[in-house]
């Protein structure tokens, strides 16, 4: 089932909203999973990112980039932000952490068994607590935050990837956010 208003239910964050299959058998109120799947209908991706990057204790927090996943259709070669840390996640919506990473600076993946650039994508996603994001954001800034947001804090990400040609699959990204 694509994520619509009949699972409305499951935190989906608001930049997952049009992509995301959500995985009923798997998702609740607290945690949401599913693979991506392209408005085309495709569910094959490849993808872009700077997952190696190293944080520099010299440099503030707040002066680094992010971590960064774009994914490209393989039928339209549409392109969507899967993640940015910068935006995403309770670090990046709510806390404005690190700075965005340039696109020009990703890096393109390829499957290390086969080298096969197109992958499935799975994505799970620890939620927020709305109760405690009214508390100590909506409450605090209202100018700022609805308690609808809460589904854009969330803490935690995990991306898995199976490889499209050989079905390698690996647990790509494992992040807490908060």
């Amino acid at each position: 089932m694509k994520a619509n208003d009949k699972n409305m239910e499951y935190p989906i964050p608001t930049h997952l909203k049009h992509l995301l299959k959500v995985d009923m058998s798997k998702s609740d109120s607290n945690y949401l999973s599913g693979s991506i799947v392209c408005e085309c209908g495709c569910d094959k991706f490849s993808i872009r990112h700077n997952e190696n990057r190293e944080y520099d204790p010299q440099i503030p927090f707040d002066e680094q980039d992010g971590l960064k996943v774009i994914v490209n259709c393989k039928e339209c070669e549409k392109e969507y932000v899967l993640f940015d840390e910068s935006k995403h996640g309770f670090n990046g919506f709510v806390n404005e952490d690190c700075r965005t990473a340039s696109n020009d600076s990703l890096k393109e993946l390829s499957c290390k068994t086969c080298g096969s650039r197109y992958f499935f994508v799975n994505v799970g996603i620890e939620a927020e607590d709305k109760n405690q994001f009214v508390e100590e954001c909506v409450n605090e800034f209202p100018e700022r935050f609805t308690a609808d947001d809460y589904v854009d804090s969330f803490d935690w990400i995990t991306i898995t990837l199976c490889c499209a040609n050989c079905n390698e699959s690996v647990d790509w990204i494992d992040l807490e956010l908060s």
